[in-house]
């Protein structure tokens, strides 16, 4: 009974293993783009915000203009990317635009 456990057990991890070897993604290049898209899929908050302010680029350019594997950055994070909530939060905020309205003005 023991060995069938130790056995089952292998195989799991065994498994995991591989599926997580398969969703490794590896940069072809070091261009600003390719590192925009790594960090991004990383999932890491802190490093995305500091490669958008390095790479010079404005947050709304790299939604609307890099491509990570042939699909927007968002579709990229969001098929792809560790902590993928949180990087579409920092990318897309354009759902959170407000308007101020002066009343004393009217």
């Amino acid at each position: 009974m023991t060995v069938k456990k130790l056995f089952l057990a292998m195989c799991i991890i065994g498994a995991t293993s591989a599926v997580s070897q398969a969703n490794e993604m590896i940069a072809a290049d070091n261009s600003n783009i390719t590192e925009l898209c790594m960090t991004a899929l990383a999932g890491n908050r802190a490093a995305m915000h500091n490669n958008i302010k390095s790479s010079g680029y404005s947050k709304p350019f790299i939604v609307n203009n890099v491509q990570c594997n042939g699909v927007s950055i968002l579709t990229f994070v969001q098929q792809h990317g560790r902590n993928a909530d949180a990087m579409l939060r920092i990318l897309d905020r354009s759902e959170h635009r407000t308007s101020i309205t002066d009343l004393a003005k009217n």
